[in-house]
């Protein structure tokens, strides 16, 4: 809602006077005025590069990932799973089910 005239001739009295009586106060509530750091991110061209970085991060990372794909260890052991060739049976009885006949 838009101030009439004499609205802002009267709010510019009032400031003025402000920063005559007070002038740490004045400085302070000027303060809010200024645009922070991230006041550029909020406009349509701050957007778009924040956009584009973001792209560009997600592709770096997935390309370093796809590039170290080949280097993992390929004998990694699942659980429950043991290589081929490394089965040992153990047995408490010597020369158990060998030879042996029941009866």
């Amino acid at each position: 809602m838009a101030l009439s005239m004499d609205e802002q001739r009267m709010l510019a009295e009032i400031e003025r006077r402000l920063a005559a009586e007070d002038p740490g106060l004045a400085t302070r509530l000027s303060s809010f005025r200024r645009p922070g750091p991230t006041a550029g991110l909020r406009t349509p061209r701050g957007r778009l590069v924040m956009l584009a970085c973001m792209i560009a991060l997600i592709a770096i990372v997935s390309a370093v990932v796809y590039l170290l794909v080949p280097f993992r260890p390929h004998n990694l052991k699942a659980p429950g799973h043991t290589p081929q060739g490394s089965q040992v049976s153990i047995s408490n009885a010597p020369n158990a089910g060998v030879g042996s006949t029941a009866g």
